[in-house]
């Protein structure tokens, strides 16, 4: 099954439905209809017996033959003749504009009096071809004539607002409110309008539009969006949202990708007010959210959802032949949606259960998009072996990986090497004798040299759709870097030249962070010069990754440098950026610029704010280079930040002011600790600092500090 976007509603077909039903309303002008009998009906009958078996031209010679050509009176004509010849023209897929408008104006030169079904058969002709001018002028006309439109003229009008290009969603709502407002024959707009109103909004991207009618529609207050006027009448009727309603808003909101929207609108079409159950193409948009934001449960519950629809589809089958055809069971992009979901989310053995059930559930084995989908799952949490392992699978059941399912194993290859601390403590686990050259060996250059195998292996095959391609390189160059192998890296960069691929700005990236993780400042320099002469600008992952670079590699000047380069060039700086310069200048004991970068951070010019870590370097290189009193006012900005200082960082401090011979200061810190529930008595550091300042208070003061009913009782007993 294609993926739809859009709802489209069969509104031309409920019109032409409508239009050949007897007239419903007095105030129209329709003539007295004719006996069942009579040779008008019969050749109506003809008419639409030839329009709905495909033959147009033969429907509308009969409609001219009917006339007497030999004293131009009319002989057996009807408006309902008249009509059925100009739907008639509706029903091919390019319609016939002109011999619709045609038979119109001979129908009145002979006399033949139009009626709400005839402007509805010629509104029927300019909504499919999207020619909403001449729709509205269409509703002008008939008013004119003193026949007042129906809510399936207004629909129809609607509709061609869908088909225009760009589509009017501006003028729909016009309709909409207008055809609610007293001069709608029905007096009042049917569930179909509003659902077409809706459409028009998805395809024009204005989803919020297209929630504003739905919550008005649900007579609800929101909180979510604020909008100047109502679009519908308060006194208007306004029927209740069914699940076309629903599902229409939720494939708008999936269009803007709005993938919170649609699985929230997926709960609200479920809820007890509703009533209401979603079909396979609701099901369908919210699995896509589910996959775009990694739900893998989410998207486990979407998919059970759509299996009970096969079931209910199975159990009433018999008993309703005519259900319209739609999406009655989980397909292949279901399918495909709900895999991809769980192996970006983390659950790979969901994932792969999912693609052993595929041909069970469609009759359809799992093809390469599906098996990628699960390798991808494998290079966001690093799971290479099982990449490699889906890779043989696939050959195995005569699938041919290409470039994406190589690309996603190469990708999964440098996200093992990124992911080697846990390797690390899980070997030193096993067995503590191992040595740092063979953890280095193991858990980092071996997945580094099977991500190097598996692009060899693609450059060396005959098949075209195995051919590396740049994210394949990118990926690549990613496994080196974290691999820790910088000239490999830079080695590929002139592979993928060779072969006529033009470098990324992921390309840089991934070079950037070559020499990130070893601390090679002349690489990164190289980096830069590649940079400069392709024209490409850094951007924030580059900057972020040089500025590192200088940190490991004792550079702290280079990396205030980059922060101003940085910001010259209208970056934002994030928070890791910053602490990173803070750390550099903190490490070379450099605490007056260390302090400048806080204040920059803090300024009113900086997007980043300071959280839990900024503060902790900066406590502990004050305390570090005896400046508690610094220290101290960090812990304090750190409180106003609405974060709790660390019990460590405290217990420095006040051991940092206890070395600088400041008990007092101690003292007075340690109480307002206690203030704040802190049992400093129960903490050792804390316990001799106490102590240690008591023996220097009393030598100076005699008696104690702070006087016999303090809190704190200052003597050497306590």
């Amino acid at each position: 099954m294609k993926k739809k976007f859009i709802i489209l509603l069969p509104l031309l077909a409920q019109t032409a439905n409508s239009l050949s039903a007897p007239a419903a309303n007095k105030n129209t002008n329709t003539k007295q209809s004719k006996p069942m009998n009579s040779p008008n009906q019969d050749i109506a009958k003809q008419i639409m017996t030839l329009s709905r078996s495909g033959k147009t031209k033969e429907a509308i010679n009969l409609y001219y033959n009917a006339f007497d050509g030999t004293d131009g009176k009319r002989k057996n004509i009807s408006t309902r003749m008249m009509n059925n010849a100009i739907g008639a023209c509706a029903r091919p897929f390019k319609p016939l504009y002109d011999e619709a408008f045609g038979i119109f104006e001979h129908g009145l030169k002979k006399g033949i009096q139009p009626n709400v079904y005839t402007y509805g058969s010629l509104m029927s002709v300019c909504a499919k071809m999207g020619n909403v001018k001449k729709c509205t002028s269409l509703l002008k006309q008939m008013k004119g004539d003193g026949i007042k439109p129906n809510s399936v003229i207004y629909s129809t009008a609607i509709s061609a607002c869908e088909r225009s290009t760009p589509p009017r969603s501006d003028i729909a709502i016009e309709l909409l409110r207008e055809g609610n407002s007293g001069g709608n024959m029905d007096g009042f707009m049917n569930i179909v309008g509003y659902n077409a109103a809706i459409s028009v909004c998805s395809r024009a991207g204005e989803w919020k539009q297209a929630c504003q009618i739905l919550n008005e529609m649900e007579r609800r207050d929101t909180q979510e969006f604020q909008f100047e006027k109502a679009f519908l009448h308060d006194d208007a009727f306004i029927p209740r949202p069914d699940e076309v309603t629903y599902g229409t808003v939720m494939a708008a909101c999936e269009r803007a990708k709005e993938w919170h929207k649609v699985l929230e609108l997926s709960k609200r079409m479920e809820s007890e007010r509703t009533d209401l159950t979603m079909d396979g193409m609701a099901i369908s948009s919210a699995l896509h959210a589910c996959q775009q934001l990694s739900y893998g449960h989410d998207a486990l519950v979407f998919l059970e959802k759509m299996k009970q629809l096969k079931i209910q589809s199975q159990n009433h089958r018999e008993r309703d032949n005519r259900q319209r055809k739609a999406l009655k069971g989980p397909d292949n992009v279901a399918f495909l949606l709900a895999i991809s979901a769980c192996a970006r989310g983390g659950l790979i053995e969901e994932a792969l259960e999912l693609l052993r059930n595929i041909e069970q559930e469609t009759g359809t084995p799992p093809d390469v998009a599906a098996y990628s989908s699960v390798i991808g799952g494998c290079a966001e949490s690093g799971e290479y072996m099982k990449a490699i392992e889906l890779l043989k699978e696939m050959k195995a059941n005569g699938v041919e990986p290409n470039v994406i399912s190589f690309s996603a194993a190469i990708s999964a290859c440098a996200s093992a090497s990124a992911n080697a601390d846990k390797a690390r403590k899980d070997m030193k686990a096993k067995d503590p004798l191992y040595s740092e050259e063979d953890i280095t060996l193991r858990v980092v250059q071996r997945p580094m040299r099977t991500a190097l195998k598996l692009l060899e292996r693609m450059r060396e095959g005959k098949n075209e759709s195995t051919k590396p391609n740049i994210v394949t390189y990118n990926a690549a160059i990613r496994a080196c870097a974290e691999g820790l192998d910088v000239s490999k890296a830079f080695s590929l960069l002139d592979e993928l030249r060779d072969r006529e691929l033009e470098p990324t700005i992921v390309t840089y990236g991934s070079l950037m962070t070559a020499c990130e993780r070893v601390g090679d400042v002349e690489g990164a320099s190289k980096v830069f010069r590649e940079l400069r002469d392709n024209e490409v600008e850094p951007n924030e992952i580059i900057y972020g990754a040089a500025i590192s670079c200088c940190r490991k590699a004792d550079q702290p000047e280079r990396t205030l440098a980059l922060l101003r380069k940085m910001i010259q060039s209208n970056l934002s700086p994030n928070i890791a950026t910053y602490n990173t310069v803070i750390m550099a200048q903190a490490e070379a004991n450099n605490m007056e610029k260390a302090s400048a970068v806080f204040n920059l951070l803090t300024s009113s010019h900086s997007k980043a704010k300071p959280n839990r870590q900024t503060y902790s370097i900066l406590v502990k290189a004050s305390n570090a280079n005896a400046k508690p009193a610094t220290a101290e006012f960090y812990l304090h900005r750190m409180k106003e930040d609405g974060m709790k200082p660390d019990v460590e960082l405290l217990t420095a401090t006040v051991s940092s002011y206890e070395r600088s011979k400041e008990p007092i200061k101690a003292l007075q810190m340690m109480e307002a600790m206690r203030e704040e529930g802190y049992d400093f008595y129960q903490m050792k550091i804390f316990d001799a600092a106490f102590k240690q300042g008591v023996k220097v208070i009393n030598n100076v003061v005699g008696k104690g500090f702070y006087g016999e009913n303090s809190t704190i009782a200052v003597s050497e007993k306590d």
